[in-house]
């Protein structure tokens, strides 16, 4: 069973925008069924508050107050000058490499999951954009859709600093800081990875026809329930769904966050998160920035299940050490330089990849774009491994 990536319905939201600065998202809506067999439609209320929030103007079905706001104006201009630094820099090396290096990957895989990504949809979409299915995975909470109707202007305005300042540490870097990131949701004004996401999805192009939560059923499902404002933080995992439509495409892709530990105790057999993945098929997995948790014994259950279902894996070298895939005759493929890890990240070094690396008959090849911890320095590495047998039917394997 693969996840579908057709949209369960379209959401019609109640929603009302006040004068001035002020605008409300959306409150609890209804799911209405499509007609059968007729495409999925752009929500243009949900669309146009995404668009809002990513620094665009709202088309005329959504309220426009908010863009006379000086504080959105601001944000508006600084997320374009950010916004077109990293395109030109990284998304768009990163496009052309994939397109070149990527291409037999692309074509196979309908599910990209990303486990340590965060809401970096950015990333997922530019190097697999043909993916109908995209996992998010992170500690951080989902959050909601801001609610800025009941906020004064200068709320507002100090909600649009926030979430102006969270995005552009990860335009700079091209990966999010934990601890900022927490910083910036222990504050309250920007509740979770939520607008992060739709940020990213409208940013590069897709405009959003369904927003679900998601919270598992108690049986080892999940249940997906129409989007509304969470009363409560829930205890993790839970998760939300993002249905969205491409420029000249008449089906719908979804992009799921999931607010998850990934470590052993969360994620031992029966977990909901665990069995979601396992139902997914035509698997790749990307991973970057990822502390080195994969290097740990107490993440060998996640670590098994991308070796186990993995179609391929693109990762740095935070991921799965390289041991794991050379002693599993996977096919590598090294990109850019490889260097010690950053002196955050103690006893992850990897002296096997350093001998891979160094050797001639790797043919290491290029790397034109930047990204992850050695932002500074550019010292950057990729490496692509092809599985070299089908994946496990279980989606467990050892080391």
């Amino acid at each position: 069973m693969r996840m579908r990536a057709t949209a369960f319905g379209l959401v019609v939201c109640l929603a009302a925008f006040a004068p001035g600065c002020k605008s409300r998202p959306p409150e609890t809506p209804a799911v209405v069924e499509a007609p059968s067999g007729s495409p999925p439609r752009v929500d243009p209320v949900l669309d146009g508050w995404a668009a809002l929030m990513s620094g665009f103007r709202a088309g005329p079905d959504s309220g426009r107050a908010l863009e006379a706001c000086p504080a959105w104006e601001s944000f508006r201009e600084s997320m374009d000058e950010h916004w077109a630094a990293f395109e030109k820099v990284i998304l768009r090396p990163m496009s052309r490499w994939s397109e070149e290096e990527l291409a037999d990957v692309r074509r196979r895989t309908r599910t990209l999951l990303y486990p340590f990504g965060g809401p970096d949809f950015a990333t997922a979409f530019t190097l697999f954009p043909e993916a109908e299915t995209v996992v998010l995975m992170g500690l951080e909470p989902v959050g909601d859709f801001p609610d800025l109707e009941a906020k004064t202007d200068e709320a507002a305005g100090l909600f649009f600093r926030d979430f102006e300042d969270l995005l552009a540490d990860f335009l700079k870097r091209g990966y999010f800081i934990t601890k900022h990131m927490n910083e910036v949701y222990t504050g309250g004004r920007v509740s979770g990875s939520l607008p992060a996401v739709l940020f990213f999805i409208k940013r590069t192009g897709g405009s959003i026809v369904a927003v679900s939560r998601l919270s598992p059923d108690g049986a080892g499902g999940w249940r997906e329930t129409p989007y509304a404002d969470l009363k409560k933080r829930p205890k993790r995992p839970y998760g939300v769904r993002i249905d969205y439509l491409r420029e000249g495409e008449s089906r719908a892709r979804s992009v799921t966050y999931l607010s998850c530990d990934l470590g052993d105790k969360a994620f031992g057999p029966g977990s909901p998160v665990r069995r979601l993945l396992k139902e997914c098929d035509d698997v790749s997995t990307f991973i970057k920035s990822a502390s080195y948790l994969l290097h740990y014994g107490e993440f060998s259950e996640i670590r098994n299940l991308v070796l186990g279902r993995s179609l391929a894996v693109l990762e740095d070298d935070t991921g799965v050490p390289f041991r794991f895939f050379r002693e599993g005759g996977w096919a590598v493929t090294l990109y850019g330089a490889y260097a010690k890890p950053v002196a955050d990240f103690k006893g992850v070094d990897q002296p096997a990849l350093h001998e891979a690396y160094e050797d001639p008959l790797s043919n290491v090849r290029p790397l034109p774009f930047h990204f992850g911890y050695r932002w500074a320095t550019r010292v950057d590495n990729l490496l692509l491994m092809r599985r070299g047998r089908p994946p496990s039917k279980t989606g467990e394997t050892g080391p």
